[in-house]
């Protein structure tokens, strides 16, 4: 078995995590690639330790992320797309997304031996159409979040789903989330906590301006398709996970439903998700 190793360079801690980890996946016979980049931060490996990320995740059994949930996602959907599962490792605060940390690495060793389960998770893709061409596609696990621009205001949201619209969704945004998002976003903003597995997609008004707008919880497989129009002509902006926020023009349209892809994660535990919340969150 091959591990992917993915930490997140930009953190002191997650390198020295990467540190105890690899002597760990060794022990446990589990095999390790990591990116090339990182190579100056990795002197007493050697070069056959390292790949381009292609290679990288071709070659991996796991992928596995070493920093916070952000890490973790990012991992994700580069992992989705190779058919690979993944591992997050703890070197963050919440990291309710790892399932492994510096304090139980020896677990590994029920990785190595198949002891282990596997919990899909849907993922959401988000697909931006300007004069009815397709201008970019995204991926999200958490979630696509609709919000104003630079100025704090109202958002007027023009929302359907499956072609029929939703009552006039006046707010400071939207949040479309996967279960796997609703304790992220979603959940600050007063959306329901959905059992990661389920098939669900969720939409979580935020701060709306009606008593009577309230969150949706829909099938997988409903289409929904968003413009919009900021208060006082502002900026209508959108990000998936959190991640690069862009701004959609007049006109545009952004298409939001379950992605044909869809990611593993790895739990060496027993743990239901409600011990993990307890854990974690509440």
């Amino acid at each position: 078995m091959i591990a992917a190793v993915l930490p997140n360079e930009t953190r002191e801690k997650a390198i020295s995590v990467t540190k105890r980890l690899l002597p760990a996946l060794e022990s446990a016979g589990i095999g390790c690639l990591l990116p090339v980049k990182l190579r100056g931060l990795f002197p007493e490996l050697p070069d056959s330790a390292f790949a381009e990320e292609e290679a990288l995740f071709k070659a991996a059994d796991v992928v596995t992320p070493v920093g916070g949930d952000g890490s973790v996602i990012r991992a994700a959907k580069r992992a989705a797309l190779h058919g690979k599962p993944v591992l997050g490792v703890n070197a963050g605060h919440l990291a309710y997304l790892c399932s492994l940390d510096g304090e139980n690495l020896s677990d590994l060793k029920k990785l190595a031996a198949g002891d282990y389960k596997l919990q899909r998770r849907l993922l959401l893709r988000a697909e931006v159409y300007s004069g009815g061409k397709k201008t970019r596609e995204h991926l999200a696990v958490n979630d696509v979040v609709f919000c104003r621009g630079r100025e704090i205001g109202l958002v007027s949201l023009n929302i359907t789903a499956d072609g029929k619209p939703i009552r006039a969704f006046l707010a400071d945004g939207a949040i479309f989330a996967t279960p796997t998002g609703s304790t992220a976003y979603s959940m600050s903003a007063g959306g329901p906590i959905v059992e990661p597995t389920l098939e669900a997609l969720l939409l979580t008004p935020v701060c709306p301006h009606s008593l009577a707008l309230r969150p949706y919880l829909f099938s997988p497989d409903t289409r929904f398709t968003v413009s919009g129009t900021a208060k006082g002509g502002g900026e209508v902006c959108f990000s998936c996970d959190g991640e690069e926020t862009l701004t959609l023009r007049a006109g545009d349209e952004v298409v939001i439903e379950r992605s044909e892809k869809s990611v593993n994660f790895v739990s060496l535990t027993s743990d239901h998700f409600i011990d993990v919340l307890n854990k974690k969150i509440l």
